[in-house]
């Protein structure tokens, strides 16, 4: 039997008259700057990648257009152009990290982190007790 060891407990956070695995983070951009937003991103296992709005790059004064255009689509069939990006992440006083975004020109109901965040991550849900945990992997 494996024995996991999180260093991080999150609680379920209410989104939209549910609780869901909310996580907050700091977009920094461009890398090494001190231009940071705050916002929350879902923990979406099914996504496969990270997709969040391009308001936050915008925001910090990026472009989201450029020559590197990729599809999302979503379990209802429906579909979005997102423009990829790499860029510094930082969970507060946890760590930082670099991951390839996807940000959409137009709106999306949520930000998502997808498959290339978990394949940096160990987590733990307990859906039950609403919440999850989280270790970075070596």
């Amino acid at each position: 039997m494996v024995t996991v060891t999180y260093q991080h407990q999150f609680n379920y956070r209410e989104f939209e008259t549910r609780h869901t695995p909310l996580l907050q983070l700091r977009l920094v951009y461009p890398s090494g700057s001190e231009n940071g937003i705050d916002f929350d991103a879902h923990l979406d296992t099914g996504c496969e990648g990270s997709l969040f709005s391009g308001y936050l790059l915008q925001a910090l004064g990026g472009t989201v257009m450029n020559d590197r255009r990729k599809r999302y689509g979503s379990t209802l069939g429906d579909s979005v152009t997102a423009y990829l990006h790499t860029v510094q992440l930082s969970l507060p006083d946890i760590s930082d990290f670099e991951l390839e975004i996807g940000f959409t020109i137009g709106t999306i109901r949520r930000n998502l982190l997808g498959s290339n965040f978990f394949d940096l991550v160990q987590i733990g849900f307990r859906e039950r007790q609403r919440e999850y945990y989280l270790t970075f992997a070596p």
